[in-house]
């Protein structure tokens, strides 16, 4: 008789902190390799300075560090010289740092003023909504929480060293508990946490104060989704799955806690402090925390009816009625898998006249695997009304884009797009597989104006072409700028780069020499481009500079990037790369 063994659950936890210890004397001349990552306990946070930052993005570190932050923490203020000498000393040999504040007191400018005035050497994670303290149990400031690199489990909890506590401080510490800890791993050894001794101000937990609030999906939860997620997650939507009742969205809960810790959804990480968008589909923050809460509560169904069983699918009808030309673009056949090189069709839109268009609306036939839909009109070949340089067609001449859940552009009162008779559209149709092959047959339909308009709504694109981008190369920065010779008026902004697209910001520089950002996307995902339509138009005097800044991740640590062996440079497929900084605009008088 076979008998068989027991194995403690210690045991292999152990065999696998052994085998990433292993890890970090492996060679380190031969290219870098794909690191295994599950992604789960992927914490993304935005920084005080308004960066995303992703925690899988760090996943070739040797460990992270995070040491927990409070503004006007007497303590956490003594010890942040301690801290930046632990980073100099440590961040060369492979580990990645940052501060994490977690204090629901504390908001992103006063925390970077704080981190200016005390001169910290590492971004601070904001947790202001405090997922990542309850997924991490964070009780008080000062301590330093070391996760695993690629399964962002903690190996590590204690203070810096023991050079403070209340009241009362030594020169020179006599132990080093961080440090320790970090040598010990260095030295492929398991650190001993000492969070018993930690020193510092009581961080208050949300989880603490919100005891005995029971939340329920009809109560509470029913019209976050109704107003945030069905837009999307319907059946006629570009959701995967569609919130249609209770069952379904209860069945879902665990992904959604999961991919609302790590933002993946909604999809719009944007950091705009200044300027407001009227397309925003984000979500605010308290809303997360109340999603989350509710599903760690066992998603409670509550009393009264499920809503969004109740909720009608959104119709194929126009959006804006009937329009007065529909074109119905060739079949195009989309595998089931794999990248697909965009796709071109000429439009012949055959009018017999001149015409001014007030709008676009763009139906994808099966909005699946439709990523987007860009036209651009070819009859403007001339010199560009703003600047010194010459309109490129398929670059500078969009009038519509259908990307995400929006397919409607419908341009500002009193202002059109002049299409000359004869011209013809360019579609670029960019697919994206969903497992199954298919067909989609998308149409477009275009509404005109009954007489010409006050001012031509037009578009531009700040574009640069020369980059390059080396293999496995991180954060790799370029810009395009371009000086603009009239007063404008910017109503849209399309930033766009390919598959190793991070960060891009897009700036005015005005003759004075201000700065200011009209859109920032630090987590850019070229599956999820946006026009971001601000909510009040911004006006750019003669003289001024349109800068469009990005960064680029070449790396294995870009989960997006098709080949991180492949030097790049600019191209119009997607496994090349693009940096556009597209904008609609009007000339003031």
């Amino acid at each position: 008789m076979k008998m068989s063994t027991f194995v403690p659950m210690n045991y292999l936890r152990d065999l696998l902190v052994l085998g990433f210890f292993i890890s970090l004397f492996t060679g380190c001349d031969e290219p870098p390799e794909a690191i295994a990552d599950n992604r789960v306990n992927d914490y993304a946070l935005f920084d005080s300075s308004g960066e995303l930052h992703r925690l899988s993005r760090y996943n070739d570190s040797k460990a992270i560090v995070l040491w927990v932050q409070g503004n006007g923490c007497p303590i956490v203020r003594n010890a942040v010289s301690d801290f930046n000498d632990i980073v100099n000393d440590y961040e060369d040999k492979g580990f990645t740092f940052f501060l994490l504040n977690s204090n629901t007191q504390d908001d992103s400018d006063e925390t970077s003023i704080e981190a200016n005035k005390f001169d910290f050497s590492a971004p601070v994670l904001l947790d202001n909504i405090q997922l990542v303290a309850d997924a991490l149990d964070v009780k008080i400031t000062s301590e330093a929480i070391v996760l695993h690199p690629t399964s962002r489990e903690v190996i590590f909890r204690g203070p810096l060293n023991n050079r403070l506590d209340y009241g009362a401080q030594k020169n020179e510490p006599t132990e080093t508990y961080l440090r320790d800890a970090l040598d010990a791993i260095l030295q492929g050894k398991q650190p001993v946490s000492k969070e018993k001794m930690t020193r510092g101000c009581t961080v208050t937990r949300l989880s603490t104060l919100e005891k005995g609030d029971t939340l329920t999906y009809t109560r509470d939860i029913a019209p976050i989704l109704a107003e945030h997620c069905v837009m999307c997650h319907n059946p006629n939507g570009i959701g995967p799955w569609s919130m249609s009742d209770y069952e379904t969205v209860r069945g879902w809960s665990s992904m959604m806690k999961q991919v609302l810790l790590t933002k993946r959804m909604p999809p719009w990480t944007v950091n705009s402090n200044n300027f407001t968008f009227k397309n925003d589909i984000g979500i605010e923050d308290s809303l997360v925390r109340k999603i989350v809460s509710w599903i760690d509560q066992g998603s409670p169904r509550g009393t009264g009816k499920d809503t969004l069983s109740m909720i009608k699918p959104t119709s194929g009808d126009w959006e804006l009625g009937m329009p007065d030309r529909v074109i119905s673009l060739k079949k195009e056949s989309v595998p089931a898998t794999g990248l697909i090189p965009y796709r071109y069709q000429e439009i012949d839109l055959e009018f017999d006249r001149d015409v001014w268009l007030k709008a676009i609306e763009i139906k994808p036939g099966n909005p699946n695997v439709v990523h987007h839909v860009l036209l651009s009109s070819a009859h403007e070949l001339q010199k560009s009304p703003i600047s010194d340089r010459m309109i490129s067609p398929k670059v500078d001449n969009f009038i519509a884009v259908s990307t995400g859940k929006k397919q409607t552009m419908a341009y500002p009162e009193g202002t059109g797009i002049f299409i000359q008779k004869g011209t013809k559209i360019t579609a670029q149709l960019h697919y994206t597989p969903y497992g199954t092959a298919t067909e989609d047959i998308t149409q477009i339909g275009f509404y005109l104006l009954d007489e010409a308009p006050d001012v031509p709504f037009r578009s531009h694109n700040t574009h640069n072409t020369t980059f390059k981008i080396p293999a496995y190369a991180k954060d790799v920065k370029f810009v395009a700028e371009e000086k603009i010779d009239k007063d404008i008026k910017i109503y849209n902004l399309l930033p766009h780069m390919h598959y190793r697209g991070k960060d891009i910001k897009f700036s005015v520089i005005s003759p004075e020499g201000e700065k200011t950002t009209l859109v920032h996307v630090p987590d850019y995902n070229f599956n999820w481009q946006w026009i971001y339509e601000l909510e009040t138009p911004f006006v750019a005097k003669k003289g001024s500079t349109i800068l469009v800044e990005a960064i680029f991740d070449n790396s294995f640590q870009n989960p997006l990037n098709p080949d991180p062996s492949k030097d790049l440079k600019f191209g119009p497929q997607s496994t090349d790369e693009m940096l556009y900084g597209m904008f609609n605009y009007t000339v003031e008088d």
